[in-house]
C-alpha cells in the first residue's frame, strides 16, 4: 500500500460519519471479508498494547543502560541494534535514545501529531497528544515542566526533541542517588514512563512499583491535570477507539503493503484540519480540555486518516463504507458480530 496510485475521491460521508462508531466497525469487517485481515489479529494487537506492550519495556533498556556500560554506550550509539539484545521487537521505526547529564536534561515532543516509541513505552498519554502540550513543549520547555512539578535550574540546558514518523525518540534518565545497591530488575521498577519522555525526575525515596504500575505519573490529580486540563487516561476510553487503533496495527504487522509514512501523513492532516477549539470542554479554548474528549478526538483523527488511505488505495470503496456503516448505525448489524459467532465479519 503505498502513495504510488492515489484516488482520493472527495467522497461525502453521510449522517454516520458524526459518530465513529459504525465506520470503524464497517472498515473492519468490510476489510475481514477481504481476507486482508482478521478479528482475531485485531483483538491480538489490542490486547498486546493494553497488556504486554508498555513503558515496561522501556523500563528494562534503562535498567540495563544504568548497570552495564558498554549498553549503555551502545544504546546511544546505534539504540535498535542495542534494543534488539531484549526479547520485544523495536518495529522498523528507527529509535534514538537521549541521555540526561548533570549538565543537559533532554525531553520529548511530537509537534505535529503523536510520534511515540509504542514498543517501549506503550501507547502515548492523553496529555503527550493535547495542542497545548505539543505547542508549548518546543516553545517553553522550562515553564511547561516546572507546571509538571519538574524545576530544571537555569545552568542546566533543555534540549526538546521532536519525535517523527521517521524517528522515535527515548530519554535515559538519570539513575537516583542511593540505588548503588540495587539489581536490574530493581532499578527497572523505579523507571516510569514520564521520565522516559523527559517530565519527571526519579527519585529513589519517592518512586516505587506503585507509582509505575501504569507506567505514568503517579498523581494523576496533579502537575500534568493542573497544566492541560486533563486527568489520568485509560488505555482506550471507548472500545472503538481500540477497534481504529487494533485495525491499524493489524494492517502496519501483516508485512510492507501497509504504507505507515502515507497513514502518518493523513493523521497529520485530519489533526491540522481540527479546530483547537474543537479540544475544549465547552467550545471556550481557554478552559482547557479533558481526557474523555482528547481521547475521542485523536481516535477520531486516526480513523478518519486510515478511511481515506484506505479509500486513497482503492483497498475499501467508500460507498461499501457508507452502507456498512449506515447498517451498524440503523443496527442492521451488530458488534456482537466481533466478540462471538462467526468471526469471519
Amino acid at each position: 500500500m503505498t502513495d504510488e496510485h492515489e484516488h482520493d475521491s472527495g467522497h461525502d460521508h453521510d449522517e454516520t460519519a458524526a459518530d465513529p462508531r459504525p465506520r470503524v466497525r464497517a472498515i473492519q469487517s468490510l476489510l475481514v471479508e477481504k481476507g486482508i485481515i482478521s478479528t482475531d489479529a485485531v483483538d491480538d494487537a489490542i490486547a498486546a498494547y493494553e497488556r504486554d506492550i508498555g513503558p515496561q519495556n522501556g523500563a528494562r533498556v534503562v535498567a540495563r543502560a544504568w548497570t552495564d556500560p558498554a549498553f549503555e554506550e551502545r544504546l546511544l550509539e546505534d539504540a535498535p541494534a542495542a534494543i534488539d539484545e531484549f526479547d520485544f521487537d523495536v518495529g522498523i521505526q528507527h529509535i534514538d535514545v537521549k541521555k540526561n547529564t548533570a549538565d543537559v536534561h533532554n525531553a520529548v515532543v511530537c509537534t505535529l501529531c503523536s510520534c511515540y516509541p509504542w514498543s517501549l513505552l506503550g501507547l502515548p498519554p492523553t496529555w503527550y497528544k493535547t495542542p497545548s502540550y505539543r505547542s508549548r513543549m518546543v516553545r517553553e520547555p522550562r515553564a511547561v515542566l516546572e507546571e509538571f512539578g519538574l524545576g530544571i535550574d537555569d545552568g542546566i540546558d533543555i534540549n526538546v526533541w521532536d519525535s517523527s514518523s521517521e524517528i522515535r525518540y527515548m530519554v535515559l534518565p538519570r539513575r537516583p542517588e542511593g540505588t548503588d545497591g540495587y539489581d536490574e530488575d530493581e532499578l527497572a521498577n523505579l523507571v516510569t514512563r514520564d521520565s522516559m519522555i523527559g517530565v519527571e525526575r526519579l527519585d529513589h525515596e519517592t518512586t516505587d512499583a506503585e507509582s509505575t504500575a501504569d507506567g505514568g505519573h503517579a498523581d494523576p490529580d496533579g502537575a500534568f491535570a493542573d497544566l492541560l486540563g486533563v486527568d489520568a487516561e485509560p488505555t482506550f476510553s471507548e472500545p472503538w477507539q481500540a477497534r481504529a487503533f487494533g485495525v491499524t496495527v493489524t494492517l502496519y504487522d501483516g508485512g510492507d503493503s501497509f504504507d505507515w509514512s502515507a497513514f502518518q501523513r493523513r493523521l497529520i492532516e485530519a489533526i491540522e484540519a481540527t479546530p483547537t477549539d474543537a479540544y475544549a470542554t465547552d467550545g471556550n479554548r481557554d478552559t482547557g480540555t479533558d481526557a474523555a474528549a482528547t481521547e475521542r478526538i485523536y481516535y477520531d483523527q486516526w480513523h478518519t486518516a486510515l478511511e481515506r488511505l484506505l479509500v486513497s488505495h482503492a483497498i475499501l470503496d467508500p460507498d461499501a463504507i457508507d452502507t456498512r456503516a449506515a447498517a451498524f448505525a440503523a443496527g442492521d448489524r451488530t458488534a456482537e458480530e466481533f466478540i462471538e459467532g462467526d468471526r469471519a465479519h
